[in-house]
């Protein structure tokens, strides 16, 4: 039996839970999933603690009963436009005299080091993922293991996020008996799922719109480079559905799903939908290619924001590979022919891919970061990510240390 690991997407509209297990990196089979709407979530932070502890107990009993298996722990996503990203270099002195080979240990020590900038009180770091290694004089190196050199240096990027708003994470997943192997990223997570390793090492930017958030992921040579977040999603087209057509939330997100059109262009003006309002206000007909005018409107904004932010960081022209959207709202027909238009650079649907025990409900973009933290995990064992077991990753021993080796290997081929 291979080893069993968990994953918990706690998004502002569903809180998902799955457990896979894996054989070696490549293997992996569903076992059990489970999803409920989720409450107490906005914006991807947490509101309120008892409502997503509730929702969190829920998703993982389902997950539990399908696989007959109890979670003990598991990797979390993370999301938030309190989520921010910056680059930072660390580096060890390998010897101070002569040379002698790179271990584990040095890049351990190099990563701290990345990590340990001062930051404001109420931040912390979540992960520390290495871009670049250098030995002396020899830079862009992905496996520094076994070289010869007087000193190692490391280019990482540094995810850091609001304590507060990790804490309160932290305390809903814990109240429910389950440890944190990891928090990461929702853009991140998806990308693992949705990219092709071509994809990764070329460049290439996953915009993953889910309810709340809209997570921005730029990966370049096979890492992850660059992550963002904008506080618009799909939660606001469903919003401007819903005010604009004068109609409950829920009815707004079904008419959204079913008649709903990014580009008004492609929708005759000619066709209706009935619709029901609020009260005692009677069934009536509205055009659909005002709906598509609506949501059009946002699914632009939504776009321009995450183009924005992909400018500002500099990277705008290293993307040969494009934009891969993900996540719920990126089903929307005319939002991948909009993006193409919108942002003149090549645009594809991340799927998910076909992993044994996975039924076709679950194949979506919707439920790519809950598969991309399984993914993280049988790929990714780090002792770099936020871990509220231990303040300092340099003192969990050997066994953690050989854990990293496998990781570093992995992340870095």
């Amino acid at each position: 039996m291979g080893d069993i690991i968990a994953a918990l997407d706690v998004g502002t509209t569903k809180i998902c839970a799955m457990i896979a297990e894996v054989e070696g990196e490549e293997e992996m089979a569903i076992l059990g999933v489970g999803h409920v709407p989720s409450r107490g979530v906005k914006r991807g932070t947490v509101v309120n603690v008892q409502e997503v502890t509730a929702a969190i107990g829920e998703a993982v009993a389902q997950a539990e009963r399908t696989a007959n298996i109890r979670v003990a722990n598991a990797y979390v996503s993370l999301s938030g436009h309190h989520v921010e990203s910056m680059p930072s270099q660390g580096a060890v002195t390998l010897s101070p005299r002569g040379t002698r080979s790179v271990t584990l240990d040095d890049v351990a020590r190099a990563l701290e080091n990345a990590r340990a900038k001062p930051l404001p009180h109420n931040r912390e770091v979540v992960q520390t993922l290495p871009r670049m290694f250098k030995v002396d004089d020899q830079d862009g190196i992905r496996e520094p293991l076994g070289m010869e050199g007087f000193r190692l240096e490391v280019d990482a990027l540094v995810i850091t996020a609001s304590t507060v708003a990790v804490q309160n994470l932290v305390k809903c997943v814990r109240a429910n008996g389950i440890e944190i192997d990891g928090l990461v990223l929702q853009g991140v997570a998806s990308g693992m799922a949705v990219l092709t390793p071509e994809e990764r090492e070329l460049g290439v930017a996953v915009i993953d719109i889910g309810g709340g958030t809209t997570d921005v992921a730029i990966f370049l040579e096979g890492s992850p480079w660059h992550v963002f977040s904008v506080p618009v999603a799909g939660y606001h087209l469903t919003q401007d559905v819903a005010i604009g057509l004068r109609m409950p939330l829920t009815m707004a997100e079904e008419l959204k799903i079913r008649y709903g059109h990014a580009q008004p262009k492609w929708v005759s003006p000619d066709e209706n939908v009935g619709i029901e309002g609020f009260g005692d206000e009677s069934r009536r007909t509205i055009s659909r290619h005002f709906l598509s005018q609506i949501l059009e409107a946002r699914a632009e904004e939504i776009l321009d924001l995450a183009w924005r932010g992909i400018k500002a960081s500099g990277y705008d022209g290293l993307l040969p590979a494009g934009v891969v959207l993900t996540g719920g709202s990126a089903q929307l027909a005319g939002f991948r022919d909009l993006a193409r238009e919108r942002l003149q650079v090549p645009v594809r649907i991340g799927h998910v891919p076909n992993v044994q025990g996975l039924t076709e409900e679950y194949r979506t973009p919707a439920y790519a970061t809950v598969l991309g933290l399984l993914i993280w995990g049988a790929k990714h064992p780090d002792i770099l990510s936020y871990s509220p077991l231990s303040s300092d990753s340099r003192g969990r021993g050997d066994d953690a240390l050989g854990r990293f080796g496998e990781w570093l290997r992995r992340l870095l081929p």
